[in-house]
């Protein structure tokens, strides 16, 4: 407080009042800028300095004004601080940061530590966005493609995709939304899944599921050492379409599949893992009777 004190004193002696105008015109700036997606302030202004404190001596410059320019300079030199930091981040800590997002790409797996120490993974082509200013009382998570969670105790923790809304306290579970399938697998504490209407309540080793035909939520129990394995790179399918396989290897290597044939009404019941592209299309397809090719990021099924 002693050196805003200081710094307002000295304002106010060495320079003009339309310097200071001017100078409230390009703080006033600054204070409009936002933090950029998925960085903290604090993270945000370590990274602004480290690269500041990297750049070569030879382009260092010492400015050593007369004394009759010093309020000029000193305009001048806020002036280019602030165009530095222009679409980088606010100074102010207003608490109004808006929606924080992460994306993966395709063949693509990140790990993101909430504000609340909460971690989400992120499996391939998938994203999670939540409002930063509002998270203290509201937990709220909007996620597309799946993730697994793992939340800290606290206020309730809410997911929403496009087909249901998952609700927690305090506990770990995965969820799968991609076109019209979706899957909840709670794996510690109780988790709460609502579509529509309908609403169950899980517990550990149990999952929650739509059925196609009513598109009403099933639960059956899992076998969790074989499921959301896909953080470690592994892939365990029970009786699951040959299509939907075929997906999660186009996800994972970042490769197009294209198959001769029909294999509608085909289903795979195996594993694989994404240490090798080669071995991964000989476990899915050789017990399935087919045959494979790689031509580059094409792989053709016949």
């Amino acid at each position: 407080m002693e050196k805003d004190n200081l710094i307002e004193n000295w304002l106010e002696q060495e320079t003009s009042p339309e310097e200071r105008d001017e100078m409230e015109r390009i703080i006033a700036l600054t204070q409009s800028l936002d933090v950029p997606a998925g960085k903290t302030k604090s993270v945000a202004w370590d990274e602004l300095m480290s690269n500041i404190n990297e750049q070569p001596l030879d382009n260092e410059r010492v400015l050593i004004p007369e004394k009759k320019s010093n309020t000029r300079w000193l305009v001048y030199a806020v002036s280019i601080a602030a165009v530095l930091v222009l679409g980088y981040f606010s100074l102010i800590d207003n608490n109004t940061q808006g929606f924080v997002s992460f994306e993966t790409a395709t063949a693509q797996i990140i790990t993101e530590t909430l504000p609340d120490q909460s971690q989400v993974t992120l499996n391939a082509s998938s994203s999670i966005a939540y409002d930063q200013a509002s998270w203290a009382t509201s937990r709220h998570v909007e996620l597309k493609g799946e993730a697994f969670f793992e939340v800290s105790e606290g206020n309730t923790f809410t997911v929403d995709t496009d087909l249901g809304k998952v609700t927690v306290l305090g506990t770990s579970f995965n969820v799968y939304n991609r076109d019209k399938d979706f899957s909840v697998a709670c794996f510690t504490g109780r988790v709460q899944v609502d579509i529509n209407n309908d609403q169950v309540v899980l517990t550990p080793g149990q999952k929650a599921t739509i059925e196609t035909q009513s598109g009403r939520l099933t639960v059956q129990d899992f076998n969790p050492q074989l499921s959301a394995t896909w953080r470690i790179g592994e892939f365990y399918f029970d009786a699951v379409e040959l299509t939907k396989v075929i997906s999660e290897l186009e996800r994972q290597f970042d490769i197009k599949i294209e198959v001769t044939g029909d294999i509608s009404d085909r289903f795979y019941t195996g594993f694989f893992s994404t240490q090798s592209l080669a071995e991964a299309l000989q476990l899915v397809f050789v017990p399935m009777g087919l045959s494979s090719q790689i031509n580059g990021s094409i792989v053709t099924v016949e």
